[in-house]
């Protein structure tokens, strides 16, 4: 089904990086214009220099666009011919009505990868993210299945500490060599397996994940290695970093889908040919490893296992993630109060404009997702959360935020609520919601 936004289409609910939340720091800077057309001199030229990964080319359109200023600079003319050539690159100012955000959008008749600015000063960093929104540009062109769900499980304790012994594992296999790093690929495997057992499910919901963010991410970390020369040690060292993600719910593929590829053109070069429709980077390794698809005998009892988490500091992880589940019991009763309980100022997305950082993404069950520091788009105009967050429940396109003290906006349109400001589009109006104490949004031709 096709999602009109403006001219663009894109993805139903953005799924954004954790540089890629628009921050209020944004709003005074001066856009480097020469920066940018810079970076996109130096992605193409890192084109002719890394592997040619998919069937279908890479290097494409990219549009790098200042969410403050809306300055806008490509590597390609834009649809309807109003950019101004500068260098090798295309200058203008990016449409009103269109989002910005680190994704990828169709933008005239073509598919476009799109960056903010300013990129990250590292040059790794920049070729990595300007690749891995080149993935998602063609993705439908590889005909992938797309999605995002929830990897709930991945927020339990258990479900964590197994997680993060698996990340362990993967980082040392991507460091070794040779019988060391196929036994810690087994390793790996062998805690995966155990989650999945632990939560049954959850193999599916990996998959797609992995299939989607992973994906790219690891298309992103092998662009990058190829065209800097830089040593996989590079790769390891974010694999072994992800660990340390506020949470896994949303962002599960950016920390394992570099390591699984990776350890992929290791042990089964030319995999990516053959990764069909329904992409399963963990299977796919496992047989290039000899892996059992369950758990083998000896580890019924999981005492196999323990033995091998050991080897990963098991007794640490689960101190941590002891304590981690304690305080964020006390955060999802917080967020129950507030965004459940309490009086809420209830939004529709019709076009599931809703951008936000999936490293912080939080279930609180049937009630839904919470997503601090998001940004919500609509008819009525533009939410931020400064420091609060809203909750959208599974059925899309709707979303929730603490009611406001005052229904009023100021002058200038803006309405300020706790932790957050709304800059309302011109007659838009707040008005009692159908519970006490809610309230809710009226267009201009309701009154």
């Amino acid at each position: 089904m096709k999602r009109t936004l403006a001219r663009a289409r894109i993805r139903a609910i953005l799924p954004v990086v954790t540089a890629a939340i628009v921050s209020q720091s944004l709003a005074g800077q001066t856009p480097d214009t020469a920066g940018a057309v810079a970076a996109l001199a130096e992605f193409e030229a890192a084109c002719q220099r890394a592997e040619a990964l998919w069937p279908v080319p890479l290097c494409g359109p990219v549009v790098l666009v200042d969410p403050a200023t809306r300055l806008a600079v490509a590597n390609r003319l834009d649809p309807d011919s109003t950019f101004e050539p500068r260098h090798a690159a295309w200058v203008g100012s990016w449409p009103e009505g269109m989002p910005v955000a680190n994704t990828a959008i169709q933008w005239g008749d073509a598919w476009w990868a799109m960056a903010m600015l300013p990129l990250r000063g590292d040059f790794f960093g920049r070729l990595r993210l300007l690749a891995h929104e080149s993935f998602h540009r063609i993705q439908p062109a590889l005909g992938h299945d797309v999605s995002d769900p929830m990897a709930t499980h991945l927020d339990e304790e258990e479900g964590r500490v197994w997680l993060r012994l698996e990340l362990r594992a993967l980082a040392r296999a991507l460091e070794a060599e040779d019988d060391e790093a196929r036994a810690a690929t087994r390793d790996a495997l062998l805690f995966r397996q155990l989650r999945h057992r632990l939560f049954p499910g959850a193999a599916e919901v990996e998959r797609q994940l992995e299939a989607h963010e992973g994906l790219a991410e690891y298309t992103g970390v092998r662009f990058a290695l190829d065209a800097t020369g830089e040593p996989v040690a590079r790769a390891a060292s974010l694999v072994a970093r992800f660990e340390d993600t506020p949470t896994y719910v949303r962002s599960l593929g950016y920390g394992t889908g570099p390591a699984l590829g990776l350890l992929l053109d290791r042990l089964a070069p030319g995999w990516r040919l053959d990764v069909g429709t329904r992409p399963d980077l963990a299977t796919f390794l496992a047989a290039a490893t000899g892996a059992p698809a369950t758990l083998p005998d000896e580890a019924a009892d999981d005492a196999y296992v323990l033995r091998r988490a050991h080897a990963y500091d098991l007794q640490t992880v689960r101190a941590e993630e002891w304590q981690r589940a304690n305080r964020m019991a006390g955060l999802r009763d917080r967020y129950h109060r507030e965004l459940v309980e309490g009086p809420v100022l209830n939004l529709e997305l019709p076009e599931g404009r809703l951008m936000f950082n999936p490293n912080t993404v939080l279930s609180l069950g049937e009630h839904g997702n919470v997503y601090p520091g998001a940004i919500l788009l609509g008819p009525w105009g533009r939410l931020t959360l400064h420091d609060g967050a809203a909750l959208a429940p599974e059925v899309r396109y709707r979303a929730r935020v603490v009611a406001p003290d005052v229904l009023e906006p100021g002058d200038d349109g803006v309405l300020a609520g706790p932790g957050w400001t709304l800059e309302l589009e011109p007659g838009w109006r707040l008005v009692p919601g159908p519970r006490s104490g809610d309230v809710e949004l009226q267009p201009p031709a309701s009154r």
